[in-house]
């Protein structure tokens, strides 16, 4: 509450009081603030509508009795204090201002305002994309707002990529309370000024002790250090465990106009994805140099006219992608233009051992511009049952360019006895 910077991210403990806390935080912007539009989101509908929305409700319009709710339109309307009456006869009436309440499963209803400031509560749920960290980021650059993140540490993707990693250098400022440990780190991401703090669930004086210690007693270290201390630990459960972003990635570069080319595609789901490879046939390795990623609401022909645009002048080899149940949507993508091949490994698991595989052997690079993918691939992990992993994937319909580069893959690479082979895509067509 008394940080001052840009970007305030409480990176926590489940039941620390994050979301709590929040709504009074968006408070002390509206009186900072004043007039205009305010964006509260969360990831799923189910905790807009079990959590953030009752915690807002509260703040606004019982305690501080300046908000009116809208329940269709998802608004709180403000007035600037108790004996000033509501504007707004109407939900498309003008207002003093307004927090504007969505989630991130909906990330078109996330572009129409410009915001004085943005809450942003669960943000490292899979549900919770960096398309839609994008959406509303944009939202307050004309305004100079800040930004509130509050989440517990679900996943390694891209919340630690674009929040954490950044400033991991820095020595954070260490705060025992007779509760729980803060973690402060003070630092810049570009030109915004970030306040990290990560904080023990302890912290809230309502969480049992007894059951804090139980957890640490029983619970594996990687998810107890996520889940209650808001603390990065390497994930068991992490299907490309073996990717790393210092390793497997690299900064853009032109690549050259004889190489070979293959694109992966997702043809269906409520996003269409597509990743390009390029392969050096010189050094064995291949690049994903690209992704297309937008949501379903266009059509599978204006889809596959924005995918051939992107692909003009290349040397496109082979389109592959979808799975065996998939043949209607290869024939629709196939009139629209893409003659889409279905990938020669149908079982999803081997064409993740051929990622894998290629990860491993240090013949698979990403160019650090494909943020949706690189961060799909820093948090798919499988479902765990107690301490056991299942062969399942955890929000498996989530990863739609982690699959579109395994479609990609699955037509170049073949395992063999040491994991590795890659064929010339040039003698396969």
């Amino acid at each position: 509450m008394s940080s001052d910077a840009a970007i305030v991210a409480y990176i926590a403990g489940s039941q620390s009081g994050k979301t709590s806390v929040s709504p009074w935080w968006m408070a002390k912007e509206v009186e900072r603030r004043g007039a205009g539009d305010y964006l509260a989101v969360t990831a799923t509908y189910d905790l807009y509508k079990l959590r953030m929305l009752p915690a807002y409700l509260r703040v606004f319009c019982n305690i501080l009795k300046i908000g009116k709710y809208w329940a269709v339109d998802k608004i709180i309307e403000l007035r600037p204090s108790r004996g000033v009456p509501f504007q707004a006869e109407r939900s498309q009436d003008p207002m003093w201002a307004r927090i504007i309440l969505r989630s991130a499963q909906s990330p078109g209803g996330l572009e129409s305002t410009t915001a004085n400031a943005v809450h942003a509560d669960e943000a490292g749920q899979d549900a919770f994309g960096l398309d839609a960290w994008r959406a509303i980021t944009r939202r307050i650059y004309a305004s100079g707002g800040r930004v509130l993140v509050t989440s517990t540490l679900y996943n390694l993707g891209w919340l630690k990529r674009q929040l954490m990693d950044p400033i991991a250098d820095i020595a954070p400022t260490k705060i025992i309370t007779d509760t729980g440990e803060i973690l402060v780190t003070h630092g810049n991401i570009g030109t915004r000024t970030i306040d990290l703090i990560q904080a023990d669930s302890v912290i809230n004086p309502a969480f049992s002790k007894s059951s804090w210690e139980d957890a640490r007693a029983t619970m594996p270290d990687d998810t107890f250090q996520l889940f209650f201390r808001g603390r990065v630990a390497k994930l068991r459960s992490l299907v490309y465990d073996c990717f790393s972003v210092q390793e497997h990635t690299c900064e853009p570069f032109d690549i050259p106009s004889f190489w070979p080319r293959f694109v992966g595609i997702d043809p269906v789901g409520d996003r269409i994805a597509a990743v390009w490879l390029a392969w050096d046939r010189d050094h064995l390795k291949l690049y994903a140099y690209r992704v297309y990623l937008e949501p379903f609401g266009e059509t599978t022909h204006g889809h596959a006219q924005n995918i051939m645009n992107l692909s003009k002048d290349e040397r496109v080899f082979g389109w592959v992608g979808g799975g065996p149940s998939e043949r209607q949507a290869r024939t629709d993508w196939e009139a629209a233009g893409i003659p889409i091949v279905e990938p020669t490994a149908t079982n999803v698991w081997v064409g993740i051992g051929r990622v894998y595989s290629l990860f491993k052997t240090g013949n698979l690079v990403i160019f650090r511009s494909c943020d949706e993918l690189i961060s799909e691939l820093l948090s798919m992990r499988r479902k765990q049952i107690g301490d056991n992993y299942t062969m399942d994937i955890l929000n498996k319909d989530v990863y739609h360019s982690a699959d579109a580069l395994r479609y990609a893959c699955t037509a170049i690479a073949e395992p063999t006895p040491q994991e590795k082979i890659i064929y010339d895509p040039v003698q396969i067509v």
